[in-house]
C-alpha cells in the first residue's frame, strides 16, 4: 500500500512539473517591476502597455504608449500625472541618497507622490 502512495505522489509531482514548464513564459509572468529610473523608462517603446497603479483609489489604469516622449513624461521631475479613476493629480519627484540625488544621480529614483509627499502611484510595464 505504501509503494502505491509513493508511486502516485511521484506521478502527480511529475505531471505538475511538466505542465508548469509547458506553459509559455509570457503567460507565466505578470507585470514587470515598477519603473523607477529614467533608464527604465528609456526602454519603453511606442505601443507598449503601461499599468498606472493608484494606491489612493486601489485601481489600475492601462495606458498604451504613443511616443517615447510620452513614456519619458512619467519620470520628468515636476510633471503632473492624473489618475484615470479618481481624477486626482499627483506629482513626479526624485528620491535618492544625499549627494547623489539629482537629475544625473546614479541612485536616483523617480516617485509619484500626493500633496503630502507620500508615494501614491507607480508605473509598471505590462508583458506583450
Amino acid at each position: 500500500m505504501k509503494s502505491a502512495k509513493v508511486i502516485l505522489t511521484t506521478a502527480l509531482l511529475l505531471v505538475t512539473s511538466v505542465v508548469a514548464f509547458a506553459i509559455p513564459p509570457a503567460h507565466r509572468s505578470g507585470p514587470g517591476p515598477a519603473l523607477r529610473t529614467a533608464e527604465s523608462f528609456k526602454d519603453v517603446k511606442p505601443g507598449d502597455k503601461l499599468a498606472l497603479v493608484c494606491k489612493q483609489c486601489d485601481t489600475v489604469t492601462v495606458q498604451t504608449v504613443a511616443s517615447k516622449e510620452e513614456a519619458m513624461e512619467f519620470c520628468k521631475v515636476g510633471a503632473e500625472i492624473v489618475c484615470g479613476s479618481c481624477k486626482k493629480t499627483f506629482k513626479v519627484v526624485t528620491h535618492g541618497p544625499r549627494g547623489k540625488s539629482g537629475p544625473g544621480g546614479k541612485h536616483t529614483e523617480t516617485r509619484i507622490v500626493n500633496e503630502k509627499g507620500e508615494e501614491c502611484m507607480f508605473v509598471t510595464k505590462l508583458p506583450d
